[in-house]
């Protein structure tokens, strides 16, 4: 009987958590990935009929998720927060629009911007939100893997996106007990970071080495496994070969064949960069619109703060620019006291932490966050997760949470997972 019992009570080891609309409304941003305004044109083939049924997915997405918001609850999120200060800049930039050179070009593109931020919100108005984005950044890890797989990251290659489930792959593999899961995730990240070192995408290269520094630094475990693996690792190194020929078959490698000049101009982005501020100084105070780049100064300026200068301005440029800093103001509250949640949410947390590193690190020589594209459907799963965490760690939600009432009959081991699933708290407040 006793054993039948617990049978009974025992939680399901997976749960959809997230609403199915939320999920769906998400597919449709995802599916929206490598098309563009260009494709809602009279269709003459099979192909342009897929490609103008996914190029018009925002169109219906956007009020969607507008309305999920408005009728299901109030979201429960930190004021300014990275979504909400995004949401800011999208605004701005869709005014700006007016003045754009192509403005139905660059409203379809703030219409997929702020698209893009709505759905991932509504994540937030599930009963159980943080089990809810966790769910949004578990099924953006498999579309980003599934991406790699079918080579659709038309704007930065294979090699960018590996990086993301590799890094994901590389941190549970050292989280997990089981020796077939291990062995899986181990596998996934070599086949990962071996694409990003065959493309030899730098920026991808880069950013993947800093956040796998930073999860070292951020997981104990990590610490305690892999921190002497790299001590023997260089120590091996440095035997097999000298400072010397290892430093210049390391600068081979990042030069890609590259001439003095070109490895210098960064591949000739010091003259798009020189381009975009000559752009800018145009039109400073609002931009020209989403992807103001392409339109006024000549090509992908290659630089996540600058394509937001040119898209909104300094007025857009600012909330723009604290999405970051949020971001990371969040994440660092949350890891400081990270003990009370539940071994899945500390789990997300640390993934979240790692792909943030990636992709700041990368907003540097790429953009990222500042238009659509498959890096701001990622950051935002991850700054929304951020924030119903935040929520849900605040001492005023949990005892909102403790006041729901238990049911009759009801055990009292049920009703304390009830209200921690709903906060992300462990059970008791213990440590596990």
């Amino acid at each position: 009987m006793i054993a039948t019992s617990r049978a009974r009570t025992r939680s399901p080891t997976w749960r959809l958590y997230a609403p199915a609309s939320a999920l769906l409304l998400w597919a449709c941003l995802w599916l929206n990935v490598n098309t563009g305004f260009w494709n809602i044109q009279a269709p003459h083939s099979l192909d342009e009929w897929q490609l103008l049924g996914r190029a018009i997915l925002p169109f219906a997405v956007l009020p969607v998720a507008g309305l999920m918001i408005l009728n299901r609850r109030k979201l429960n999120l930190p004021s300014l927060s990275p979504s909400q200060l995004l949401m800011i800049y999208g605004l701005l930039a869709a005014i700006a629009a007016v003045v754009s050179p192509q403005t139905a070009w660059s409203l379809y593109w703030s219409l997929t911007f702020l698209a893009t931020i709505a759905v991932a919100r509504t994540f937030a108005t599930a009963r159980a939100p943080v089990a809810s984005a966790r769910q949004m950044l578990q099924v953006t890890w498999v579309v980003m893997f599934k991406d790699d797989l079918n080579e659709l990251s038309r704007s930065s290659g294979v090699a960018r996106w590996a990086a993301v489930p590799g890094l994901v792959s590389i941190v549970r593999a050292y989280h997990t007990r089981r020796p077939a899961l291990i062995a899986f995730f181990l596998t996934a990240a070599f086949a990962a970071f071996f694409i990003v070192y065959r493309m030899q995408s730098r920026g991808a290269i880069f950013g993947m080495a800093a956040a796998l520094l930073f999860a070292l630094f951020a997981s104990s475990r990590l610490r305690r496994y892999v921190l002497p693996f790299l001590i023997f690792a260089f120590i091996v190194l440095a035997f097999l070969e000298s400072p010397a020929l290892l430093s210049s078959r390391v600068s081979g490698y990042l030069r890609r064949g590259q001439s003095e000049a070109e490895f210098r101009s960064m591949t000739g982005r010091t003259r798009l960069y020189q381009n975009g501020l000559a752009a800018f100084w145009d039109a400073p105070l609002l931009g020209r619109g989403q992807w103001a780049d392409r339109l006024v100064s000549g090509g992908h300026v290659h630089n996540s703060y600058l394509e937001a200068l040119l898209n909104a301005g300094i007025l857009g440029g600012i909330p723009y620019v604290a999405s970051w800093i949020a971001g990371w103001v969040l994440f660092f509250r949350l890891q400081k006291k990270r003990h009370p949640l539940q071994p899945k949410a500390r789990l997300a947390l640390l993934e979240a932490g790692t792909v943030m590193m990636f992709f700041t690190i990368r907003s540097f020589p790429e953009t990222t966050t500042a238009s659509f594209a498959v890096d701001l459907l990622v950051m935002a799963a991850v700054y929304v997760y951020l924030e119903v965490l935040t929520i849900s760690m605040s001492r005023r939600s949990f005892q909102q949470s403790a006041q729901v009432p238990l049911r009759a009959g009801a055990p009292k081991s049920r009703y304390r997972q009830q209200i921690a699933g709903r906060s992300g708290l462990a059970v008791g407040g213990r440590r596990e």
